[in-house]
């Protein structure tokens, strides 16, 4: 399989012309980035020959990243402490409970997407909303760890709104909302456990409210918190028998993945939307349209399609962490999967490599045990989610079997998380990172290896050998 992607140059135009239209690039630093690339494109060899049409084409990108930036960017006309009324949409809980409040984010029809620190008091709004409340700027504030300020910012939020009243609308209630509540009561009608109930709703729904933050501390220490956000792995699970159908001779049979196609953007969008599910149901549906026309098209421009697309509906998605690590966590599987030995090895391990820089930058820590841990957790997990979709769709012919079911999955994940808190507390599972540089440098120096194939040569070796020359003059010095 080819690694090449000829569309790779004009996606990083466009998320860099995005992140220079919200603000968050200045336009040295856009120049600067423009030139090293344009630079590298002349120098090296790569799939794609640079000529000037070519550039200018690259430079239109930019520009239209910019402009749809500048259309999408609200500016906000309220200062703080002003009393506004917001009309509430698609509001997000997020795992994120403190105190009296509730932190999480909604889009607006007014202003966008802002951030909210809803009072426990009040019901938080499973339907669009209008809210009357108190409007403030960002502040430098930190609860314990959490930085409130870099989280709302990630989420790519224009300020924070704390709403006093708030009164649902008459509308439908959203198929998230549904969806989340039929397997809440699928698994506790069966019956399961508490931990692994949180564990097991996370996994099939994305949502993480109910697990303790004692539960996501220790996955997020084991290097496996990735499993409770829906992303890839989650997705193929969904549509992986009907996507089967892709393999046949016979262009009728080939149409009937069209079924699976269309589970998956209803997991999709049942889990709330996430970009992570997005960027997977988009590489899926261009892969799947490229089969049925008979032409194949290489995974990386599929990255590169979902990478603009996302974008183009969200601006702010390339700043939030969590679309940071999907796309670079899947940019490092793509490199090795053309290779289809040591697989179940491979693909952690690059996933891991990949986004090791976010990991030390961020959050000055990183998994030790995170290769034989998610080798294990890839098959119990997928042992897990085929159990809760086999109980789920059991449950609705015959409740007491479709219950046994469920319950027998509740008992194996009770056991797992049982079994890595034995472990967490046998040994430590995160190693601190003390020199961020050095470690993104060492970080750098195996994503150029990685991309070796995709990138030019001898532009990968380049960009490794500096990293590795920074990183041992740091550490002789």
């Amino acid at each position: 399989m080819r690694t090449h992607a000829p569309l790779l140059p004009y996606v990083i135009a466009f998320w860099v012309g995005t992140s220079l239209g919200i603000g968050k690039l200045e336009i040295w630093n856009f120049i600067l980035i423009t030139w090293i690339i344009s630079g590298c494109w002349i120098g090296f060899r790569w799939s794609l020959q640079f000529t000037s049409y070519r550039f200018i084409f690259f430079i239109a990108c930019s520009a239209l990243g910019f402009i749809r930036a500048n259309t999408y960017v609200v500016n906000v006309p309220y200062k703080s402490g002003d009393f506004i009324v917001l009309t509430l949409k698609s509001c997000k809980p997020q795992p994120l409970n403190y105190g009296k409040n509730i932190y999480g984010y909604a889009s607006t029809r007014e202003i966008g997407k802002v951030g909210i620190i809803w009072p426990s008091e009040m019901k938080f709004p499973s339907t669009e909303s209008i809210s009357l409340g108190i409007w403030k700027p960002f502040e430098d504030k930190k609860l314990g760890n959490f930085d409130v300020k870099a989280y709302y910012e990630s989420l790519g939020c224009n300020g924070v709104f704390k709403p006093i009243e708030s009164m649902s609308l008459d509308s439908d209630i959203p198929i998230s909302s549904i969806y989340r509540l039929t397997m809440i009561n699928n698994l506790v009608g069966a019956g399961v456990e508490k931990h692994a109930l949180g564990f097991m709703l996370g996994l099939s729904t994305g949502d993480k409210s109910l697990l303790s933050r004692k539960a996501k501390d220790l996955f997020a220490r084991a290097g496996l918190s990735h499993l409770l956000a829906v992303s890839g792995y989650h997705v193929g699970l969904v549509g992986f028998i009907p996507l089967l159908f892709l393999r046949s001779r016979r262009r009728e049979i080939k149409y009937l993945s069209g079924f699976g196609l269309a589970a998956i953007w209803t997991f999709i969008i049942a889990c709330g939307s996430p970009w992570s599910a997005i960027r997977s149901g988009i590489m899926l549906t261009v892969a799947i349209a490229g089969k049925w026309a008979s032409h194949s098209v290489l995974p990386w421009q599929a990255l590169c399609v979902a990478a603009w697309i996302v974008a183009w509906i969200d601006p702010y998605a390339p700043q939030q962490l969590g679309t940071q690590l999907s796309f670079a966590a899947t940019a490092g599987i793509l490199s090795v999967v053309s290779k289809p030995k040591w697989l179940m090895l491979r693909i952690p391990i690059a996933a891991q490599t990949a986004t090791l820089a976010w990991l030390a930058l961020v959050f000055q820590k990183v998994p030790i045990f995170f290769l034989p841990l998610n080798v294990i957790a890839s098959v119990i997990v997928t042992f897990i989610g085929a159990i809760i979709g086999l109980g789920s769709f059991a449950i609705t012919i015959d409740p007491v079997v479709g219950n046994a079911i469920l319950n027998f999955g509740g008992l194996i994940t009770e056991g797992s998380i049982q079994a890595l808190e034995w472990f967490d507390q046998s040994t430590h599972l995160v190693m601190n990172v003390d020199s961020v540089g050095n470690f993104i440098a060492a970080s750098i120096s195996g994503v150029a290896w990685l991309l070796k194939d995709t990138i030019p040569f001898m532009l990968s070796r380049l960009i490794s050998a500096t990293a590795i020359l920074f990183l041992s003059f740091n550490l002789l010095s």
